[in-house]
């Protein structure tokens, strides 16, 4: 079964704008509701703390800041989420083995399925949006 992802609010982190662009127009093409983008962690942390959001994909390294404190955030709230990197599978802290990334340069097919498979694993599966608006 494919994971419909229209309707969801995605919380996209990116501080390369052209990455940023890139995702935003991916995840319109798929009806999603962009909640962001945003370049710095702070803001982001706010917005993954109290917005409404099904998933979220986050750049690890934003403005030379970790975005770890958002992955927390989400996590907390068990909302799912996916890395990118230009580091791969090392830019997961140790400490966190089931984070998962999706490397750049990213295709937009490889990245729409590794986000499908975030939102389809038990820990956070939500295969329903908790916000739509059509």
């Amino acid at each position: 079964m494919v994971i419909d992802l229209a309707g969801l609010r995605v919380l996209v982190v990116e501080d390369e704008m052209l990455i940023s662009l890139l995702i935003e127009e991916m995840l319109v093409d798929q009806e999603c509701e962009i909640v962001g983008p945003f370049s710095s962690v702070p803001p982001a942390v706010e917005a993954a703390s109290g917005e409404q959001i099904d998933v979220a994909l986050l750049d690890v390294n934003v403005g030379g800041i970790k975005v770890y404190p958002v992955a927390e955030a989400l996590c907390a709230r068990h909302i799912p989420f996916l890395f990118i990197s230009g580091y791969g599978q090392s830019a997961v802290p140790k400490d966190h083995p089931d984070w998962r990334v999706c490397s750049k340069p990213f295709r937009q097919h490889d990245l729409l399925d590794m986000l499908r498979d975030q939102l389809a694993r038990p820990a956070g599966i939500r295969l329903q949006p908790i916000h739509t608006h059509r």
